[in-house]
């Protein structure tokens, strides 16, 4: 049965794709912030990553102390939004609090407790 963690968002969502493992539910911090970037677009948010087991993030490059292996941090897509509007809103959102990274199709966030950028 789905668990519901926020108003959109189910704790499943937030899985390791390669295990299924999630040992911890994600911040309620990084809940606020998706909450807030589905508001700002009025658009379903995809967690196309949030926690990763070691084997997982190491299967897809992912960096040695990766934020997705503590679970706070979320690769998303917003659906009918360019990844670079979704940075922009992140970026302000997010400010000083975590790490916003742009990529091509899909954009990362984080609650690292300091402002990181990429």
């Amino acid at each position: 049965m789905a668990t519901r963690i926020s108003e959109h968002f189910l704790r499943e969502e937030f899985a390791c794709n390669h295990c299924g493992e999630l040992p911890y539910d994600p911040p309620r911090q990084l809940l606020e912030i998706l909450e807030d970037l589905r508001a700002e677009f009025d658009s379903p948010v995809i967690i196309t990553s949030g926690y990763r087991c070691p084997i997982h993030n190491r299967n897809v490059g992912g960096v040695k102390h990766s934020r997705h292996l503590e679970g706070d941090a979320a690769d998303v897509k917003v659906k009918g939004v360019d990844p670079h509007d979704v940075y922009v809103f992140l970026d302000q959102r997010v400010g000083s609090l975590g790490g916003v990274g742009k990529y091509n199709s899909f954009t990362h966030v984080d609650t690292r407790g300091a402002r990181a950028r990429w």
